[in-house]
């Protein structure tokens, strides 16, 4: 039921960032798929660091504080650059 949820969530902002950069931004097909999965897939990768992460701390006998928003941000925005690279690379052949 989570998942579905979370799922959902990365499909409506994928869908709504795919229709702004094929109408506003007229962007080719392939950069707006690149885009939109990339931004689907950081989602559901931001949701599970954002819950695992703290608890993963509490279990270690860290203070879960420490784990909250500036180290999982950064976790979550050195991974959306490599999952975008990978992403384009392998859609666009680059």
């Amino acid at each position: 039921m989570l998942f579905t949820l979370i799922a959902a969530c990365g499909i409506v902002l994928s869908a709504c960032n795919f229709a702004m950069l094929m109408l506003l931004d007229k962007v080719g097909l392939g950069v707006a798929g690149v885009v939109c999965i990339t931004l689907f897939i950081t989602v559901i990768f931001a949701r599970f660091v954002g819950c695992t992460l703290p608890i993963l701390a509490k279990r270690i006998g860290f203070d879960p504080a420490v784990m909250a928003s500036p180290f999982i941000t950064t976790i979550v925005d050195a991974c959306s650059l490599l999952i975008y690279f990978r992403v384009a690379g392998i859609l666009l052949g680059i």
